[in-house]
């Protein structure tokens, strides 16, 4: 049976490129203001924008509720840039901030020396670590994404960091991953076919 797939559409987030990447794939995806009548099995999450921003959309329109419901009932979601940074207990991006909290952690501005700019952007190798609960990742070790992005995540159990990849010479978060939700710093929908292979094989793990 094919998976139910939803995309979250609060208001930041290239929702159109996910959803045509997911389709492109084999799946057909909906958005929340489409599936808000089914049961569907998975939650994307996407986002670009500032977390504070995304922190008070979600509020206001209650759509955290959504989530932390998805997550008690065990549903797979996928965050991406920053709807994975929003995963997170707290952002410091415009002033402090609330996230979701169902990953511990916080989401501040990557340190760098002054000559290293921001944002870091552009195709960069991924390293992903062995993880036998999660291991089709493999296959993608040491493959470029592209990333655009200023802040980081930085989390407090550094075992649910699977990926990372190099910003000058400090290591920055990649990937990160927790039973039924995996989060990716990158723009899968934008990484040209390696992408759409890696959304194709999260979808099936799913």
């Amino acid at each position: 049976m094919k998976k139910k797939i939803c995309i979250l559409d609060y208001g930041l987030g290239n929702i159109y490129s996910l959803k045509n990447s997911i389709e492109k794939v084999g799946f057909k995806a909906y958005y929340f203001s489409e599936a808000s009548d089914i049961n569907y099995d998975l939650l994307f999450l996407p986002g670009v924008g500032s977390f504070s921003k995304a922190a008070k959309l979600l509020k206001k329109n209650n759509l955290s509720q959504i989530i932390n419901n998805s997550n008690r009932e065990k549903k797979g979601i996928i965050g991406i840039c920053l709807g994975m940074q929003i995963l997170l207990k707290k952002g410091f991006e415009d002033g402090s901030n609330e996230g979701l909290n169902l990953i511990d952690g916080t989401v501040e501005k990557i340190k760098a020396k002054k000559e290293y700019k921001l944002p870091n952007i552009g195709w960069k190798n991924v390293f992903f670590k062995k993880n036998k609960d999660i291991n089709y990742l493999d296959k993608f070790d040491s493959q470029k994404f592209y990333f655009v992005h200023s802040y980081e995540a930085n989390l407090k159990d550094k075992k649910m960091i699977i990926g990372y990849s190099d910003f000058y010479e400090k290591k920055i978060a990649s990937v990160i991953f927790k039973s039924n939700i995996i989060g990716f710093q990158f723009h899968p929908e934008k990484s040209g076919e390696i992408g759409l292979e890696l959304l194709r094989e999260t979808i099936k793990y799913f």
